[in-house]
């Protein structure tokens, strides 16, 4: 079965293509739980009753699991619901959970395009995650029966990292618990900026061609997702690389402009605009990644999802 990690990358600022909302949804399906490396080095989810205690005047819900997807339960209405918990996402409803509400025109974007689809605009007027509530909330509902059945569990929804942050969620993934307390604050480019520096060595070998020092910046079990395709784990990772652009070492400048960071305990998400130049080519795109820390202190790229920039109206034309 594909659905083995959890992973997200619903929202995007800039689309590479349009689908239909049926090839969306079968590409969501499969795309939303390969991106996530927050969750990737996560081993089996478990209830653990000690998880539930409460401290420093803190709510603690229990992370409960659909297959492997992490999933919390809210109420709405007086009725407990089961919702995924996915910090790469905004907040989604399931259509057939939430039968009322007014048709609405949405864009829903993933790294494989994006679709126009139709989508109900339901009003909730309370949403509560524990002791805390949110009320009067508009939110879309699409039809997110595909995932409940990858799971083998019903999914009401996804409590996406908008309603999360307004919560004030911090996610304890070692003891299993979203903690409503304040959250502890990260400084998320500082964060990066310590990342940076201690794989400053890799953007380096990348423009020398050094395919061996590049592999260990990588997980294992790193997803690339390219305009060319998907390749999975260091080996094909590497090897489009070196099909790719590192031909062209030394002659090879590689240059990242980072937009939004945001961290998640030891991971990090980062979105970014990039330019690749090399003898006969000369790339510009965006994208984002996720990379985590391990115990021994070092860091790892978990995901790469690099997309082309669009050329402006006049480039085309003079193309």
């Amino acid at each position: 079965m594909i659905w083995k990690k959890f992973v997200t990358g619903i929202v995007v600022a800039h689309p590479i293509g349009q689908k239909t909302a049926g090839e969306w949804m079968r590409s969501l399906t499969i795309t939303m739980l390969v991106m996530g490396g927050l969750l990737v080095c996560v081993g089996a989810w478990g209830q653990d009753s000690a998880a539930a205690k409460n401290t420093d005047n803190s709510d603690e819900i229990p992370i409960e699991k659909c297959d492997l997807l992490p999933v919390v339960r809210v109420k709405i209405g007086g009725s407990e619901m089961r919702f995924l918990l996915d910090t790469g996402a905004t907040t989604i409803l399931n259509l057939r959970s939430f039968a009322s509400g007014r048709p609405r025109d949405i864009q829903v974007s993933s790294w494989s395009g994006t679709a126009a689809t139709s989508a109900r605009e339901v009003q909730l007027p309370e949403l509560a995650l524990g002791s805390h509530r949110l009320k009067d909330l508009r939110l879309p509902a699409i039809d997110l029966s595909p995932i409940g059945k990858a799971c083998g569990g019903r999914v009401d929804g996804i409590l996406g990292v908008d309603l999360l942050d307004k919560m004030g969620v911090t996610i304890d993934l070692k003891r299993q618990v979203a903690s409503m307390g304040r959250p502890i604050e990260t400084d998320a480019r500082a964060m990066y900026g310590q990342m940076e520096a201690h794989m400053h060595h890799c953007a380096e070998a990348f423009g020398q061609g050094a395919a061996k020092e590049l592999e260990e910046c990588f997980d294992p079990e790193i997803v690339l997702y390219t305009p060319d395709g998907e390749y999975h784990g260091r080996k094909q990772a590497v090897e489009y690389l070196q099909a790719r652009y590192m031909k062209y070492a030394p002659n090879l400048s590689y240059r990242m402009d980072l937009r939004d960071a945001k961290s998640f305990g030891d991971a990090l998400w980062y979105s970014y605009e990039y330019e690749i130049t090399a003898p006969q080519e000369h790339v510009v795109g965006h994208g984002m990644s996720m990379c985590r820390k391990d115990s021994s202190g070092k860091w790892v790229i978990l995901n790469l999802h690099n997309s082309l920039k669009a050329p402006e109206a006049g480039e085309a034309k003079n193309r």
